[in-house]
């Protein structure tokens, strides 16, 4: 069979399964849903030279028979309770199987006006950033994405929100199930907020395909911490949007353990003078664990500033890549700009690509981009071993080392002791 018959078939799957949604529960979201569903019509899934999915394949994903979940599958609240970070006990939005659930969540904290997307969206100046979004998407699974969101949740901040505020996504798993959660952050003037996401599932076999937009006026701030989790056998899929306009920041960092095909997209529009964007990545990665980032940053603005910084711990049959463009537009004077990649390989059999890339299309700016890939630093293994250390903890310093220096850019203390127990521990040396 071809692939076009494949894809075929694959998207008239999706386009029968759609036709089941209760289209009366959210007569609201309809129009932007069918817009979204259009569009995924228009777009397809991707074959094997698709630009924006050219290290992954993606034909499992498609050819998977997936459910819709409505999210009232049950989920104990101690399991719940053991993924809430310390500080965040009451601030805390928990979405189960992609649905916002008021009952496990705890908001008494939370210093925001937290609104259903169905009654945000008759707000004509949101209507209308969403439904130009829909009509434009360029990815084709947050296309999907949106034409199967139910229901979703805006985040209105119009303060400074001292504490951190958590989102657990919780997938039940258990069958092929796919979910779409959809989170709006709106940042008034001067805003700020501190933000823990955390994706875990109860048991495997979902694909978790996730958007968001993070809409940031003059001023603002946001801190953000996203910990993917979950279980190998599923798919993460996820989308991040983030608008920034004058003066406003955006620092992130994401950790990620790593599924059977775990893919992020960041997009992100430095549209006014001195905007900030800051990103970060680890993934520590072993068995057959993949993760793929696929980025655009576009500067749209002067003397705006991205930096960007990934690192990736590979073994096994492992696979990870990075495919990242850094986009100067006309006009942009003034612009500061890095991005860097590197690559820790611990096995022959594992694999990583990149694909860094700089578009400029003004005269005084300042950009650079690189990436590495290399094995454990033979010397400095060595050394380590004539001071008393045994190859096996050698190695596992060095590997440990190398993923640290991100996981100590996240400013949430509980956060990082957690990625030390989870994350790191996929760095105990087995066999040397």
């Amino acid at each position: 069979m071809s692939n076009t018959l494949v894809e075929s078939s694959a998207e008239s799957a999706f386009l029968d399964l759609h036709k089941k949604l209760p289209q009366q529960e959210n007569p609201a979201l309809a129009k932007l849903q069918q817009t979204a569903l259009n569009r995924f019509e228009l777009l397809g899934f991707p074959h094997s030279k698709h630009e924006m999915f050219t290290y992954l394949n993606t034909k499992g994903l498609v050819e998977t028979a997936f459910g819709i979940s409505d999210g009232s599958r049950k989920v104990s609240e101690e399991f719940v309770a053991s993924h809430i970070y310390k500080g965040c006990e009451k601030q805390c939005l928990v979405f189960v199987d992609g649905v916002f659930n008021r009952g496990l969540s705890r908001i008494e904290g939370v210093s925001a006006n937290l609104v259903p997307l169905s009654q945000a969206i008759s707000d004509a100046e949101l209507n209308k950033y969403l439904s130009e979004t829909a009509e434009d998407e360029n990815d084709v699974f947050a296309a999907l994405s949106t034409a199967f969101c139910g229901e979703g949740l805006v985040f209105k901040v119009n303060t400074q929100i001292s504490e951190p505020v958590q989102v657990l996504f919780v997938s039940t798993g258990g069958s092929p199930v796919m979910h779409a959660p959809r989170l709006v952050w709106q940042l008034g003037k001067l805003a700020e907020v501190k933000v823990i996401e955390k994706f875990v599932g109860v048991e495997g076999g979902y694909f978790v395909n996730a958007v968001q937009d993070w809409l940031l006026a003059e001023g603002a701030g946001v801190s953000f911490t996203q910990v993917q989790a979950d279980a190998f056998d599923s798919w993460h899929f996820s989308k991040m949007r983030v608008h920034l306009n004058r003066n406003s920041r955006f620092y992130s960092t994401n950790a990620s353990l790593g599924t059977q095909l775990a893919r992020h997209h960041y997009e992100v529009r430095l549209k006014e003078e001195g905007a900030e964007l800051r990103l970060n990545g680890v993934s520590v990665l072993d068995g057959k664990d993949q993760v793929h980032n696929f980025i655009r940053i576009h500067h749209e603005a002067p003397q705006c500033v991205s930096h960007q910084h990934f690192k990736n711990v590979v073994n096994g049959q492992a696979r990870s890549s990075f495919d990242g463009t850094v986009i100067v537009n006309q006009g942009a004077q003034l612009t500061n700009s890095n991005q860097l990649i590197n690559n820790l390989m611990l096995s022959d059999d594992c694999h990583a690509d990149n694909k860094p890339n700089l578009m400029i299309f003004a005269d005084d700016v300042k950009c650079t981009h690189g990436a590495t890939i290399g094995q454990i630093d033979k010397e400095q293994w060595f050394y380590l071993q004539t001071r008393g250390l045994s190859a096996k903890v050698a190695k596992e310093l060095l590997t440990r080392s190398f993923a640290k220096s991100i996981i100590q850019t996240i400013e949430f203390p509980v956060v990082v002791e957690d990625l030390n127990s989870t994350l790191l521990k996929k760095l105990e040396v087995r066999n040397v």
